[in-house]
């Protein structure tokens, strides 16, 4: 840190944010779409790729890359996956709007059209005018809570990071590797090893999806093998089981921690191998018929059996180790120490410090957010729209995002763990009285970025990069992304509808996606179960015992996070909590992926598996990626004669 501070914004870094946003964003999109993967799922392997493949050119071509440009292309390659979806969440909203979920929860025609078209046959394109309400709403919503992030972050970097020097581990692993990456790997050997895994995962992926998107015929199954009709006929009624042939999972359960991965593994077999069945037998899981698939049984049990423990279990996993850990809370809760005399002095913006000038932008962000919040319940439910209300979303807004930011940074600062504090806004807007539908769609921002963003600032300082070189680099890759993102997920939509299966991860989790969605506005608004649809019923009857199925599963999470930090025990109850959460098949892919890590540790030893673990994870992520853009090209292509507006 003591070396001095270099430019990293070169056309290098740009042409990475390219590169990033031409390969990564659509085969982000396609794999969501079509394998139901979370772009976070895979951010690590798009990060480490694009910086050893370009790092790799360099060093071919009889360069380096600085460890400045490294960071930076480095994380901002990551924007292009992180914020991928944004057009694919415009046609998700309207998907919700207008599903049978929002007409059996009693919603259908009741949601705002500043949040999604409420007409249900539109033509299959975002440009269009019943668009422009949400889009406006997402962009005006995005460029308030950057603001709130990026200047927030810039108060908290200098109280925790300058002030108090706080250590931020996470921060510098992070810096460190990409610093490694850059300057210190010998890249004949690793550039075999990727290029190696890379051409495999290539040849792989042009199997599993490649001939399927070009010519409509699947050679592999999508998203899932599913072995599920097997364990029917031996008798096991409501289990469910299957395996994902994406490498991506298998990726993520290589570099994902062992204890977690272990975790996650127990909940999906405890809840879709032992619970759904036992609930079968004993009349719990009505929604089950003979011949459903893993996807029916995911989210029919999800709706009737799993939803309730979710909330319970997510409220123990973040407050049970807050409370046990209660003296590290009131440390971190503590007002920061802020030195007058003997800092370094900071820049000045318009005569001011740029501390106070970022606490002022981030006043101004988050004020202007809780109004244009309030705006949008004034012209949607009058009725709501009081002082009272304005109060409650400033508070929300202004004050406990900022509130938990400074306790989530310091956490983050000192331990690399933030903190999970889950379903605020829904219990702020259940406690205030509100009635109403509207609220549950504005863009109510309480819990922030800032914590994340500090870290990178950190960071910066880790690898001697200029903030504002940074700062240049992401305000091309996130407006960048948006852009793209919106014409991607217009083509995609022009291409198949969506849902369909031609994307088949979305007839499976957009459904689950509108039943989290419409539940607290129905639940609240007392609108569940007005339809009589019989997924409605099951969830309102399934509600209505809520002592039950969240208050049970909260404390008996609580009991086992404490029983596993009193008795040293491997496991995560957020671990657990996921494998509940998603389908059986992701889980019993990511465990295989890390009994390979595991074989591999033991195989290669330790040292060689830390320090190449990461080339393979780009080496898949960079063969299924580029396999991935050609084949959605080719497909535009070969479909361009008929791609008309239906």
């Amino acid at each position: 840190m003591g070396e001095e501070y270099k430019s990293g914004f070169t056309w290098r870094v740009v042409l990475a944010i390219v590169y990033g946003v031409l390969v990564f964003e659509p085969a982000a999109i396609w794999l969501n779409l079509v394998a139901g993967l979370n772009p976070w799922q895979i951010i690590n392997s798009a990060e480490y790729t694009t910086l050893l493949l370009f790092t790799t050119i360099a060093v071919i071509m009889g360069a380096k890359l600085t460890r400045q440009e490294a960071f930076i292309l480095f994380s901002n390659v990551g924007t292009t996956i992180s914020e991928s979806l944004f057009g694919v969440n415009l046609i998700l909203a309207w998907y919700i709007a207008t599903s049978e979920l929002a007409r059996s929860f009693g919603l259908y025609g009741l949601i705002p059209s500043w949040y999604a078209p409420t007409a249900p046959d539109i033509p299959r394109t975002l440009f269009q005018a019943v668009f422009i309400p949400p889009l406006i709403v997402a962009i005006v919503s995005a460029l308030l809570t950057k603001g709130m992030d990026l200047s927030l972050a810039y108060v908290l970097y200098r109280i925790y990071a300058v002030e108090e020097k706080l250590p931020f581990p996470g921060a510098r692993v992070w810096a460190e590797s990409s610093i490694v990456l850059a300057e210190k790997h010998i890249w004949k050997d690793k550039a075999r090893v990727l290029v190696s895994v890379a051409v495999f995962s290539f040849i792989y992926a042009f199997l599993l999806y490649g001939i399927w998107f070009i010519t409509g015929v699947q050679l592999l199954p999508v998203p899932w093998a599913d072995v599920t009709p097997f364990l029917e006929s031996a008798g096991l009624y409501g289990a469910s089981l299957g395996f994902s042939l994406d490498l991506l999972l298998i990726s993520v359960g290589m570099i994902m921690p062992w204890r977690v991965n272990m975790s996650i593994f127990i909940g999906g077999v405890f809840a879709y191998l032992f619970l759904a069945p036992y609930a079968v037998s004993q009349g719990w899981f009505t929604l089950w018929r003979p011949g459903m698939n893993l996807g029916d049984i995911f989210q029919y049990s999800l709706i009737q059996l799993f939803v309730g423990p979710l909330i319970g279990l997510s409220f123990a996993a973040g407050l049970a180790p807050m409370i046990i850990n209660w003296r590290s809370v009131v440390r971190v809760f503590k007002p920061p120490k802020i030195r007058r005399e003997g800092g370094v002095e900071e820049p000045r913006v318009f005569g001011m410090p740029l501390t106070r000038f970022a606490l002022m932008i981030y006043l101004i962000s988050a004020t202007g957010l809780s109004f244009f919040v309030y705006y949008l319940i004034y012209i949607t439910e009058p009725q709501f729209a009081t002082p009272h209300f304005l109060l409650l979303f400033i508070v929300l807004i202004v004050g406990f995002s900022a509130l938990f930011q400074i306790a989530n940074t310091r956490a983050i600062g000192e331990a690399a763990v933030g903190i999970n504090l889950p379903y605020v806004k829904e219990g702020a807007l259940l406690a205030s009285g509100y009635r109403g539908i509207a609220a549950w769609f504005t863009p109510i921002y309480v819990y922030g970025g800032a914590s994340g963003w500090t870290a990178v600032y950190v960071a910066c300082d880790w690898t001697n990069t200029r903030k504002s070189d940074y700062l240049k680099a992401y305000f091309i890759a996130f407006p960048l992304t948006y852009l793209m993102g919106f014409i991607y997920a217009d083509l995609f939509w022009r291409i198949a509808p969506i849902p369909s299966s031609t994307y088949p991860a979305t007839a499976i989790f957009w459904p689950i996606t509108a039943m989290w969605t419409l539940l607290w506005p129905a639940w609240s608004s007392g609108r569940l179960g007005a339809g009589g649809n019989e997924l409605a019923l099951a969830l309102l009857n399934h509600f209505k015992n809520w002592q039950t199925h969240i208050i049970v599963p909260m404390v008996i999470g609580a009991v086992v996070v404490a029983g596993v930090k009193a008795l040293n025990i491997p496991f995560e109850l957020v671990g657990f909590t996921i494998g509940l959460s998603q389908p059986i098949a992701y889980t019993t892919t990511m465990f295989i992926g890390g009994l390979i890590a595991r074989l591999i540790e033991r195989k290669k030893g330790v040292e060689w598996f830390r320090e190449y673990v990461a080339v393979i994870s780009a080496g898949l992520g960079l063969g299924e990626g580029l396999m991935i853009s050609m084949a959605v090209s080719c497909s535009l292509i070969i479909k361009s004669l008929w791609l008309y507006v239906y």
